[in-house]
Parts: C-alpha cells; sequence; structure tokens
C-alpha cells in the first residue's frame, strides 16, 4: 500500500507520498488529508495512508526546496505515458542552477517539435522539486508557467542561483 507523510518546508507544508519503489507524488499540503487521498486515488489508482516519511525522502526533499543539492532518492513514476516518462527523466539531467527550453528538451527526448507535449509532460510532473520542471523555461525569454505558481518558480530558481535578470 502507498504511503503520504507531511513535510515542512522553505515553502510550507507539503504532502510526500511514496510506496516500496520510491517517492510517488509531492504537492503543497492544501485542502484536507481525505481531498488529498481521493485525488490521488483517482490519478494512481491506489489507496493512500499516512505513515512516517523515510529520512532519506525527507532530507531530499528538504533540501531540493531550499536549492541546494541532495543525494538521489528513488522515484516511483507511476501514472504517466512513456514519453512523459522519458521526458521526466531526461529532466532530472539538467544541472542545479541551469535553465533549459522547452524545445532543447523535446529535441533530447526524441520529438523536435514537441515543445507543446514537453509542457503537457511539465504540468503533469508528479514529483516536482526533485524532478525539477521548474528549470525549464520558454525560448521567448522569462520563466513561463509552473504548476505551482510563476511566483514560486522564480524563487526555486533563484536559491538555486540562476540570474533571473538573463532570462529576460
Amino acid at each position: 500500500m502507498d504511503a503520504y507523510s507531511e513535510l515542512k518546508s522553505k515553502i510550507g507544508k507539503l504532502r510526500v507520498a511514496f510506496n516500496k519503489e520510491g517517492i510517488t507524488m509531492i504537492c503543497p499540503a492544501r485542502g484536507s488529508r481525505k481531498e488529498f487521498e481521493s485525488v490521488y486515488r483517482e490519478r494512481f489508482g491506489t489507496r493512500v495512508c499516512i505513515r512516517d516519511l523515510p529520512k532519506s525522502f525527507s532530507r531530499a526533499v528538504t533540501e531540493a526546496v531550499a536549492g541546494r543539492s541532495f543525494d538521489p532518492v528513488p522515484l516511483a513514476l507511476g501514472g504517466v505515458t512513456a514519453f512523459q516518462r522519458r521526458v521526466l527523466k531526461i529532466l532530472q539531467k539538467v544541472p542545479r542552477g541551469q535553465v533549459r527550453t522547452y524545445s532543447w528538451l523535446a529535441r533530447k527526448a526524441g520529438r523536435p517539435g514537441a515543445a507543446r507535449a514537453v509542457g503537457n509532460a511539465m504540468a503533469l510532473n508528479p514529483i516536482p522539486f526533485l524532478i525539477p520542471c521548474h528549470r525549464i523555461v520558454p525560448a521567448a525569454g522569462g520563466v513561463g508557467n509552473y504548476g505551482l505558481g510563476s511566483a514560486l518558480k522564480r524563487e526555486l530558481l533563484e536559491r538555486e542561483g540562476v540570474n533571473l535578470d538573463l532570462l529576460g
């Protein structure tokens, strides 16, 4: 059975879900626990209960949110298509403190014309912070959209040392 825990971080309380394969989902702790459990069940097709978060998972999420490097932890990418999984795996290799464009990520994923599909993969990323979708920006400049809000995306990039003035 999958489980989750609530974790205090620099951006507020987060819910971190996991199973025997690794972290399955990270999201802000908005709404009730019952609402979260319902959303989780709908997305992943399994029930989730509250349980203590393994220390290595807690440490990785806390460090990532703070903009610091962290020791890798297992991630379980369920509920995504093969293309989305490929995009998210490539995204994990974008170094902390650097950004790439949606079109760069589409090319690396073998679909050079699929920048919009890459954007959809970013929007469905179940494990933000550890799979750093905040590091993907539009080629036209600026930081672009972010499922957790553009202000948070800016904050995360600044914590990693990205010069936002260079992004336009």
